[in-house]
């Protein structure tokens, strides 16, 4: 079977790519970070699943890129889906974002809406031209081999950092707004249990989270109990929500769930 990640030298397309080499499938890598632009490196076979994790994933950055960002993230996916549409792909599943809710069903951010837009033309692929798609919605994804300032950082990662440089830590905002965290190894799962699963998703979106929302004080409590470290407030950013927070039942109901306690591998980050 062959299987095209892209974006497969990111953060959690490297490990989606890496799994599903363990299980002996033909995978085919594209990444800018090797110089190859969806837009021009698309290989001319077929393919039997595809995996879009290629995107410009920050939500400060499309704030100040807007057009940028649209260009790889929204134009990407609709030059991929149009790939796939002619290269009798069975399946694409896309990674989307809990941005697209914002904080009242309407994305706060350009990244947001980017991706809300592709969710919409994978919905309108599998309806128009029969391509079967699906969209995972991931919230915060981390795990203790994140690298901090990647494009999937997190505040986690960003704090181990700042502890091995002997750095103040910086809490944006009062420090109440909570994430939904889900373990890496779960988003994985996730993916590969939508390629396997035998019915037709027809664009349907799925929440990858964990159903519970930790704050940032409760992650600072979390420092404070196992290091000696001082704490810095700085001004909320723009685009962010306050809260985060996944609908676990739409996935529970045909099979999946997160099965790494969060709270428990946030506190073995530190």
């Amino acid at each position: 079977m062959k299987v095209l990640v892209t974006g497969h030298k990111g953060y959690i397309g490297r490990h989606v790519f890496l799994e599903l080499s363990k299980r002996g499938y033909n995978v085919h890598g594209i990444d800018l970070k090797e110089g190859e632009d969806i837009l021009h490196c698309l290989p001319n076979e077929n393919f039997d699943y595809v995996f879009h994790l290629a995107a410009c994933p920050r939500v400060g950055f499309s704030v100040e890129n807007p057009s940028y960002t649209f260009k790889q993230n929204s134009y990407v996916t609709s030059v991929l889906l149009e790939w796939a549409k002619n290269h009798n792909v069975k399946r694409l599943i896309f990674s989307s974002s809990s941005a697209v809710v914002g904080d009242s069903d309407i994305p706060n951010s350009p990244y947001g809406l980017h991706k809300l837009i592709s969710e919409q033309e994978c919905r309108l692929y599998s309806k128009l031209y029969d391509l079967d798609t699906v969209c995972l919605r991931y919230f915060n994804v981390f795990s203790k081999d994140q690298e901090y300032g990647g494009s999937y950082s997190t505040v986690i990662c960003a704090w181990v950092k700042m502890i091995e440089e002997g750095l103040p830590l910086r809490i944006d905002g009062d420090g109440t707004q909570s994430r939904d965290f889900v373990h890496v190894k779960d988003v994985v799962d996730a993916n590969l249990f939508c390629m396997d699963f035998k019915q037709r998703f027809n664009g349907e979106f799925y929440d990858i989270g964990t159903g519970t929302s930790i704050s940032l004080n409760e992650i600072k409590n979390m420092v404070s109990e196992k290091h000696n470290v001082n704490f810095i407030n700085a001004p909320e950013r723009k685009g962010d929500v306050k809260i985060t927070k996944a609908d676990i039942n739409k996935l529970k109901n045909i099979g999946w769930c997160a099965k790494i306690d969060s709270k428990q591998a946030i506190y073995d980050c530190f």
